[in-house]
């Protein structure tokens, strides 16, 4: 057998030697991955995790949210909500990976009117908050904004009165002091025959009406028990083609 033939041999083996070695490393991680998945299976949820109830609200969170309700008693003041709650987005991308990065984030507190529609978001900014926490909220922000929400951002230990609160949230023009919110709710003028000044309207249609109910309804509570929430890969992007001009 000819020196060639024994160095194409040798490569073969060798290339087969590496093809088993990484197939049974990538099995192994499969089994291993399987059996930590029925390990986690198998554990009890209340025996594994003993609950304890806890506050909803923090301190902060209490106060902004009286303050609201004594400035907008004509509306509903609603806590820690989630976005994927009161925001739709379309399917075309994973919506698990919509899920992780904006999606399980909550709102400290929203402000609705008596058809449960969304007239204005109030986050809440600490003195204590991290790099994270302001890029979080800068996300949450975003977000509402490109849907149409109107954003709030007040400082915990500078709370507004009901009074300065309500003028806030209502007023049509002048610019907003220090503590007062990034934007301004300008909601829609009321309806002639019931003209109320200083009152935000409230629609006598509720949601569920034939023309605008089923798409302005939120998702029911276990709609997203069936959607993958872990992290899933957006495709990647799709590289332009090399320009036929050049120098």
């Amino acid at each position: 057998m000819s020196l060639g033939t024994l160095l194409i041999v040798g490569v073969a083996l060798l290339l087969g030697v590496v093809v088993w070695l990484t197939l049974r490393a990538r099995g192994q991680a499969d089994s291993a991955g399987e059996a930590d998945k029925r390990s986690r299976e198998q554990i009890d949820t209340v025996a594994g995790w003993p609950p304890e109830v806890t506050r909803l609200l923090t301190s902060g969170e209490r106060s902004a949210r009286e303050t609201l309700a004594k400035a907008l008693p004509e509306c509903f003041i609603f806590a820690q909500v989630p976005l994927a709650r009161f925001i739709k987005v379309p399917r075309r991308n994973s919506y698990g990976e919509w899920l992780t990065r904006v999606g399980h984030l909550c709102a400290d507190l929203v402000i609705c009117d008596r058809a449960s529609l969304v007239i204005g978001v109030v986050l809440l900014q600490t003195m204590r908050d991290s790099e994270r926490s302001a890029r979080r909220r800068a996300r949450m922000t975003r977000v509402l904004k490109s849907a149409g929400v109107k954003v709030f951002v007040w400082r915990e230990e500078a709370i507004p009165s009901p009074e300065l609160a309500r003028d806030q949230i209502i007023q049509r023009t002048g610019a907003p002091s220090a503590t007062a919110p990034v934007d301004i709710v300008e909601p829609a003028p009321p309806r002639p025959d019931r003209a109320q000044p200083g009152r935000i309207p409230v629609p006598e249609v509720l949601a569920d009406s034939a023309d605008e109910g089923p798409r302005l309804e939120p998702p029911s509570s276990t709609w997203f028990d069936d959607l993958e929430s872990g992290r899933v890969p957006l495709e990647p992007p799709r590289r332009a083609p090399p320009s036929s001009g050049g120098r």
